[in-house]
């Protein structure tokens, strides 16, 4: 049982079971913007929804419940990294949707969605933006409810710029320029905890697929130079039992990948 006055775990009066999260990275600039819609359980009548978040800011909240939207006051608590949406009336006991725009920072804190660089093999400092959520930081990416117990899918589109590649937990399903920007439409992912998901956004490259006993396996890594490629053992099938091994969750899940930069 969760004790509701601890103040370093959340309520279980509104959960989440779904997430579709959209996130815009602007590398040169180091930050990002970027929209959730959370399908929730609201499971005791509240007019307050708690979740987590840190050093993001909150442009615009709301609540939709039986066809009605509910703006909501966002109150930030940055010891316990919480965000309180405030309602005039009260949510129903049943199903609603929490939606939330908001801005935030490419940190250099190696945790988080954060900046990180490599230089090419022309001595350029190339940037990319990646992420660490394990073990709490995924609130510092987006309003999320942040412990592990607190399972959903997620359905992650990227917008980024021409030219860059973007990766996260499922397979792409779609892809699309307009505006000057690139959207990247990955697959719903399995239920699990906010520090498994991933995304990493920049100059990178992927190696041709190679079939492990059906599974399609390739190899993200940065953009070095023309003709560079990740070392041979990467496509070597005799490396199938190692590769089967660190794919055996994924491979149970079916529709999760491991996104990665060699």
């Amino acid at each position: 049982m969760i004790d509701t006055a601890n103040p370093h775990r959340l309520p279980r009066t509104v959960l989440p079971r779904r997430y579709d999260l959209h996130l815009t990275p602007d590398l040169p600039a180091a930050t990002f913007s970027g929209t959730v819609d959370i399908d929730v359980d609201v499971h005791e009548a509240t007019a307050e929804v708690v979740l987590n978040a840190i050093e993001l800011e909150v442009q615009d909240a709301s609540i939709g419940q039986g066809g009605i939207r509910h703006p909501a006051t966002v109150r930030f608590d940055s010891e316990t990294e919480r965000v309180t949406l405030v309602l005039d009336t009260p949510l129903a006991v049943g199903p609603a949707v929490v939606s939330l725009t908001f801005t935030g920072i490419l940190n250099d804190k190696l945790r988080g969605f954060y900046r990180s660089t490599f230089t090419d093999e022309g001595g350029v400092e190339r940037v990319i933006a990646t992420t660490q959520f394990e073990a709490t930081d995924a609130r510092r990416a987006f309003p999320c409810w942040d412990e592990p117990d607190c399972k959903a899918t997620f359905l992650i589109t990227l917008h980024i710029e021409p030219g860059l590649v973007a990766v996260s937990n499922g397979a792409v399903l779609d892809e699309s320029t307009a505006g000057g920007r690139t959207t990247v439409r990955f697959a719903e992912t399995m239920a699990m905890s906010t520090y498994l998901v991933a995304f990493v956004v920049g100059p990178l490259e992927a190696t041709p697929a190679v079939d492990v006993d059906g599974i399609p396996l390739r190899i993200v890594h940065a953009s070095l130079s023309p003709g560079y490629s990740p070392p041979a053992e990467f496509g070597d099938l005799r490396a199938r039992s190692r590769i089967e091994a660190v794919l055996a969750a994924a491979v149970v899940a079916s529709r999760l990948s491991a996104p990665g930069v060699d």
